[in-house]
């Protein structure tokens, strides 16, 4: 994904879905984990995990 420059989650509209993107200290980035916009309701669920398991 082009426009992912720091760790975080995006929205993925060519995909219709959210990405959890992890951006090392060499810019490496590394798709960590996605949901599909249908999912809606685990959204926060999901989103709960990605930045939990980022800060630890």
């Amino acid at each position: 994904m082009r426009n992912v420059n720091r760790t975080g989650i995006y929205q993925n509209s060519g995909k219709h879905r959210w990405e959890f993107w992890y951006v090392s200290s060499n810019h490496l980035k590394v798709l960590v984990s996605w949901l599909s916009w249908t999912a809606s309701k685990q959204y926060d669920e999901w989103e709960r995990d990605c930045l939990l398991k980022h800060d630890a």
